[in-house]
């Protein structure tokens, strides 16, 4: 009697594509884990892990399978035997044992095989697939690998794109589009990437620093970087942004195009930078006015798509871009009225909602008008009695009531308005400068 479904164990695929500015560190990974297990990040542990690279042949993947007790130890070839055994199909393919290694989802056999070959077909199609060592049959179970089984499929389309050294990234899709499986490829939940704010304000405007930088924490890698300046006719920023600038020399014109997820799209005019550099950006400066459309595309999604025009490919961000870009250019707006303070200011930490503003804003923060009136609801909650004050133009509080445990305010206000929940004794627990589209605003920090 052949086997039903629910007699394997349940597993589901995670594809996870890595797309940094260099072309020929990219990498496509699949991985077959168990239910629940995403939230260890971009590669989970996992029974099965197919990955394509660059670095392999076109179109080739190495395949690796988690290995089992007296299936051999690190380094011995056996054949693997996998299956479909209620369908018939069947094959043998050479593997040799390999040692798990940190950051990879698992170890044991691996294999290479063609992406678009018989094995990476079974795994696409089988609903119960079978794997062992051909000679141990004490591991020889079937698994059901239908959970997101779509993006097997997914994986040996894009895994195709391999040619000459360097994967083709897919363009954000337009409203209506589905979204492609390579979306995003520089966010947080792959590559670690995230927007950070510093503010450092001194009485003399001109030494005034205020900067945003989208990158890997604590390491060199850095997509983005954004300065804040006075210029002759008021505040600009100075936005370096990672770009393929081969063929190019410093200083040469070029055109940087930006799409956002909600489909927005501008083409924006800078300069090549980082040419000869080893540190810092290497990309497309463009300087921009406050009132700069682009600002609309770049800061109004969390998902934002960066490539050069008539360059290679080009990468895509995710994260708190709102949440922080929305702060940094309130400062920059009025970056001559801002109070001193000694230290660094960072940005909202990684997982807060948009619209969040760290308590030590307030004093360099007023409200301003973007002509953009919407209606937000603040909700309670911390469990505790919570104040909501508005900052007015010139950093005022002004108290607009309180919320107990559980209440809800609603207040028609603007993107460009800032926030303040205090707590019994008047003591700021957080800021709120809501992004556009923004309708709810939990207040959660205690």
């Amino acid at each position: 009697m052949p086997l039903a479904a629910q007699d394997g164990e349940a597993f589901i695929w995670h594809y996870s594509a890595v797309f940094p500015i260099d072309p020929a560190a990219a990498e496509l990974n699949l991985v077959a884990t168990q239910p629940g297990d995403l939230s260890d990040g971009a590669l989970p542990g996992g029974l099965i892990w197919a990955r394509c690279a660059p670095g392999n042949a076109a179109g080739n993947v190495v395949l690796r399978m988690e290995a089992y007790p007296s299936s051999g130890i690190a380094f011995d070839a056996y054949d693997v035997r996998m299956s479909d055994v209620p369908v018939g199909n069947e094959l043998i393919v050479a593997s040799t044992i390999v040692n798990r290694a940190p950051g990879q989802p698992t170890g044991g056999r691996e294999m290479i095989v063609d992406a678009d070959g018989p094995e990476m077909a079974l795994l696409a199609n089988s609903a119960l697939f079978y794997y062992g060592i051909t000679g141990f049959e004490d591991f020889y179970y079937p698994f059901d690998l239908t959970g997101n089984q779509d993006y097997v499929g997914r994986f040996i389309s894009d895994c195709a794109t391999v040619s000459g050294g360097a994967l083709v990234i897919p363009t954000l899709p337009l409203p209506g589009q589905a979204a492609g499986a390579l979306v995003p490829d520089l966010g947080p939940e792959i590559s670690g990437h995230v927007w950070s704010r510093f503010s450092q304000v001194s009485d003399n405007v001109f030494e005034t620093q205020l900067r945003v930088i989208y990158g890997v924490p604590e390491t060199d890698d850095v997509a983005i970087m954004g300065q804040c300046f006075i210029g002759a006719q008021g505040p600009l920023v100075a936005l370096q942004i990672a770009a393929d600038i081969t063929g190019l020399a410093e200083n040469d014109l070029a055109t940087l195009r930006i799409r956002n997820g909600a489909g927005q799209q501008i083409d924006v005019d800078g300069s090549v930078i980082g040419t000869a550099i080893e540190f810092g950006v290497s990309g497309i400066e463009l300087v921009l006015e406050m009132s700069d459309p682009a600002w609309l595309v770049i800061a109004g999604d969390p998902t934002v798509h960066f490539e050069r025009v008539g360059g290679a490919g080009g990468f895509t961000l995710t994260g708190n871009g709102p949440s922080t870009l929305g702060p940094f250019l309130t400062d920059c707006d009025q970056i001559d009225r801002l109070t001193p303070e000694s230290g660094l200011s960072p940005s909202a930490p990684i997982g807060a909602q948009e619209g969040y503003l760290a308590c030590d804003s307030f004093g360099r923060v007023g409200s301003r008008e973007t002509g953009q009136p919407t209606v937000v609801t603040f909700r309670n909650e911390t469990g505790l009695f919570r104040a909501l004050l508005w900052i007015d133009p010139n950093g005022v509080p002004v108290d607009q009531g309180g919320l107990n445990p559980g209440e809800a305010l609603s207040f028609t206000t603007d993107p460009g308005h800032i926030w303040m929940a205090t707590d019994g004794p008047g003591n700021c627990q957080e800021m709120i400068q809501p992004v556009v589209g923004q309708t709810i605003y939990s207040l959660t920090v205690q």
